[in-house]
């Protein structure tokens, strides 16, 4: 079967410096990968240029006919905004509804069910910005799902969030991927792309290393991606960031 994802040598310009190049690779129905790489690598360009936020300048994107749903950043939201829970999960209906038109029983029943997977029915009438930033992320989880899509973009889903928010995301994408849905998420945290996803993509603007995800991370493809900025802690995939002097002491740790 062809896979349900394929990225081919997509190359994105800003300003005529290039954000990514060349980056190519596939995707089965119902993986989890992980897009891993330091600020700037590329990670939310290669996923505004998936659903066409950003025209490449080379390449192309293959869906196989499935619809994508994109969950961005959340410091790229308005929170002040005032709409509803229930509002929010519908305007991923108006592909289906179309612009100026009245929402259908269909409409309502589809935000229903996408509420209640993500565990949100009970806020449906609440303001999106009275929410923490866990249920924030759920709530974008519901709009995509409300798209039918059955492919959706993360872009850094556990950031702000505390560590049980990020247990209830993880949670719901263990149920998408009983529906089938194929799930690619950005994430800064290396530890958490080996031990909760399929593959790991390690991107800094060219794709570094891709397959699955604790084969992915070696000190090589480490070197290659975060240049002196990290450091090799052996088989628990710990990562070290920071400014790294001639006795290997660093400025801080993440990963």
């Amino acid at each position: 079967m062809a896979p349900i994802l394929k990225v081919d040598s997509l190359t994105v310009n800003y300003n005529g410096t290039p954000a990514l190049e060349e980056v190519s690779f596939s995707v089965e129905a119902g993986e989890r990968v992980a897009i891993v790489g330091p600020n700037g690598s590329g990670k939310s360009t290669l996923f505004k240029a998936m659903v066409g936020l950003l025209r490449p300048v080379a390449g192309s994107v293959e869906s196989n006919g499935a619809k994508i749903g994109y969950v961005s950043q959340r410091s790229e939201v308005d929170w002040r905004f005032p709409v509803t829970v229930h509002d929010v999960v519908m305007m991923g209906r108006i592909a289906q509804i179309g612009w100026l038109r009245w929402q259908r029983p269909i409409d309502r029943e589809v935000v229903r069910r996408c509420l209640d997977q993500v565990g949100m029915t009970a806020f449906a009438g609440r303001q999106i910005g009275e929410l923490s930033g866990g249920q924030q992320q759920r709530v974008f989880i519901a709009r995509a799902l409300a798209q039918d899509a059955s492919i959706l973009l993360m872009d850094e889903p556990f950031g702000g969030v505390d560590v049980p928010s990020q247990e209830a995301i993880l949670e719901i994408l263990d149920g998408l991927r009983e529906l089938g849905v194929t799930v690619l998420v950005s994430t800064h945290d290396l530890n958490l792309a080996v031990e909760r996803f399929d593959r790991l993509a390690l991107l800094n603007r060219r794709l570094i290393a891709y397959g699955p995800a604790r084969g992915t991370i070696t000190p090589a493809s480490l070197a290659a991606a975060y240049g002196g900025q990290a450091l090799w802690r052996g088989e628990d995939y710990a990562l070290v960031m920071g400014d790294i002097d001639c006795c290997g002491e660093t400025g801080g740790r993440h990963g």
